[in-house]
């Protein structure tokens, strides 16, 4: 946009600011803002149509029929002088469009005004208002469920996540089709390879079900904006003695796996697919084989996760029979 384009329009945003009170037509605004008739009658529509969308205008009907619009409030019209400033400055109201991933609130101002933060929270609100809201992409995606028991666990299955740096959050491992996969098994497959550290797969060992495809309509985390998700899931079992996972790795309890509020850290889980797909199979999850036939061994990081007060304690027990054990050698 030139600088003249810019003036007019930063004109147009005050003249629209100062009509509280009694509305003002479209050919009004136009004058007042020193834009030819025919500029005005194809400006003017579009402007207050874009300006709407943030509501702040109210519509009326002048006595001859004729739309007209005013500014809803004070705050309103302070907001748009406030475009009107940065469209003069020629600055940018929003950066940081180049980098995808957000996250949940609370938000610093940065990170608030940051590009696909704040289209998350449009498009969140949108979805919000509207449970058909289009969705403005489609994505092929599969995800594979690794269901195991670990020794010293109470006998409870668990199930394996994987941390989504982009989207920061923990969900299956999986991610989407590519043009270059033969089918959705074989993305999964490439999947488990890139996610599941030193994971080759292998045809006489390891198998993959196909459990179902599911489809979701939610606002991407990584790029902010309602997508609509079609999710081929399957089921990794191997006779593999173990199972070798990557930092990202986090194994969860299926109750903590479709409780909406459960949290690892301050990461959510995205599982909306997987409740839906938990719905359609019969016993749900837990009819599911286990995909490792022995139980796996808890890491020391597990066992502090499921049991801090005992650790705790055993930790402080090490600790004072250290402590009574220094006087025997001064």
């Amino acid at each position: 946009m030139g600088e003249a384009a810019r003036a007019h329009a930063a004109e147009l945003l005050e003249c629209l600011a100062a009509q509280q009170g009694t509305p003002a037509t479209a050919e009004e605004l136009g004058r007042r803002a020193g834009l030819t008739p025919p500029d005005a009658a194809a400006t003017v529509p579009v402007m207050l149509a874009l300006v709407g969308a943030f509501g702040v205008l109210k519509e009326e009907t002048t006595p001859d029929g004729t739309p007209a619009v005013a500014v809803i409030s004070p705050a309103a019209a302070y907001f748009l002088r406030g475009l009107a400033a940065y469209l003069r400055a020629g600055h940018a109201i929003l950066d940081n469009w180049e980098r995808a991933g957000t996250e949940p609130g609370p938000y610093t101002d940065r990170q608030v005004l940051a590009g696909p933060q704040f289209l998350l929270l449009t498009e969140s609100r949108r979805l919000a208002l509207d449970a058909d809201a289009v969705p403005l992409r489609e994505v092929d995606v599969v995800q594979i469920v690794v269901k195991a028991r670990h020794r010293g666990a109470g006998g409870q299955a668990r199930y394996l996540l994987q941390y989504d740096e982009r989207a920061r959050q923990y969900q299956l491992p999986g991610g989407h089709v590519r043009a270059s996969d033969a089918d959705h098994r074989a993305a999964a497959v490439r999947e488990l390879e890139e996610e599941l550290a030193g994971y080759r797969h292998d045809g006489d060992r390891d198998v993959l079900t196909e459990l179902g495809t599911v489809e979701a309509v939610q606002p991407s985390r990584t790029f902010g904006v309602v997508s609509a998700y079609r999710v081929a899931f399957f089921q990794l079992t191997t006779d593999a003695e173990r199972l070798l996972l990557g930092p990202g790795a986090h194994w969860v309890a299926q109750d903590e796996l479709l409780d909406p509020d459960f949290r690892v850290g301050r990461a959510s889980l995205n599982v909306t697919a997987l409740e839906r797909l938990d719905a359609t199979l019969p016993g749900g999850l837990t009819g599911l084989p286990l995909s490792v036939p022995a139980p796996l061994r808890r890491t020391l990081g597990q066992i502090v996760r499921d049991r801090p007060w005992e650790s705790a304690g055993l930790a402080l027990g090490v600790v004072g029979l250290l402590v009574s054990l220094v006087p025997l050698f001064l």
